[in-house]
């Protein structure tokens, strides 16, 4: 559970957060879609009537539905088939995800030194290897872990688009020092991109177990009953860095959380697995830019 105490230094949080001006909230239609979902009586037929409301938003779905990133053969031409064919759990993820991108995605922002196409590039790229680790080792909770990876670095995307000048701070020490962007942060900030993601998450009212991969990527075991996900995630960024897919903001490959990868329980094979399958997925990843 998130609390005060676990978010950090609150104060100083509050004053970087209360800086942020025209920060957007998610379209109206995703806090009644939520609501519906919460509630087991929930037909596929509500929540495709809701969805229609938002006639951007729900194209925008139905094109990630229909791409090859998740593989159904035949064509799905309403949000009430795509629940039928692919499941609640999968299709609230898929709008979750799409009006995520339409409130942040883009290329646009005043920071020429933080590439914003890299950074997308390495969030997707970390989305999709957490979702094929998911799958190798049978844990069910696999479109969630892609949402957690594609989502891990939110709190860059806040700083990018809504805290230039701190975003300027951080770059400079980052150049300086050629250190970690966390480190560069909690140097130049006292507040770090994980912290704000977290907050975001809470104001957004997100997900719990989102809320946790966003805001304990770099210390998994912090995250209690989602450490399984959350360490996922971490290991998914790390390899994502190894790879050189994208960047996160700086080309330094952070030590592995221990006691996440023991709790992975990863195998040579298994990582030559996912390496060898990572292309292939990533192709079908494209669509994700294609939406922003």
């Amino acid at each position: 559970m998130i609390t005060a105490s676990t978010i950090g230094s609150q104060e100083k949080l509050k004053l970087a957060v209360d800086r942020i001006t025209g920060l957007p909230t998610l379209p109206q239609v995703i806090t009644e879609i939520t609501r519906l979902m919460q509630n087991p009586r929930t037909s596929a037929e509500e929540v495709g009537k809701a969805l229609i409301m938002d006639q951007a938003l729900a194209s925008k779905v139905l094109k990630l539905v229909n791409s090859a990133f998740y593989g159904f053969p035949g064509r799905i031409n309403t949000i009430t088939h795509a629940i039928v064919i692919l499941g609640f759990n999968t299709v609230k993820n898929i709008i979750l995800t799409a009006s995520i991108f339409e409130t942040l995605g883009g290329k646009g922002g005043g920071q020429k030194e933080f590439d914003i196409e890299k950074f997308w590039l390495h969030s997707i790229g970390t989305g999709v290897l957490a979702r094929e680790i998911s799958k190798k080792l049978n844990f069910k909770f696999f479109e969630e872990c892609f949402l957690g990876g594609l989502l891990h670095d939110l709190g860059k995307i806040i700083l990018y688009k809504f805290m230039p000048e701190e975003m300027d701070k951080v770059l400079q020490v980052q150049k300086e020092e050629n250190c970690l962007f966390f480190l560069a942060e909690k140097k130049a900030l006292d507040v770090t991109h994980d912290q704000i993601g977290g907050w975001l998450t809470s104001k957004w009212n997100l997900p719990e177990d989102l809320r946790n991969a966003v805001l304990y990527h770099h210390m998994p075991m912090l995250s209690g009953k989602y450490a399984m996900m959350v360490s996922i995630v971490h290991i998914a960024d790390i390899l994502c860095r190894a790879l050189c897919i994208g960047s996160g903001g700086d080309s330094t490959i952070p030590v592995v959380d221990e006691k996440a990868w023991e709790k992975l329980k990863f195998s040579r094979q298994l990582i030559d697995k996912i390496y060898s399958d990572i292309d292939l997925e990533l192709e079908k990843a494209a669509v994700f830019f294609q939406i922003m």
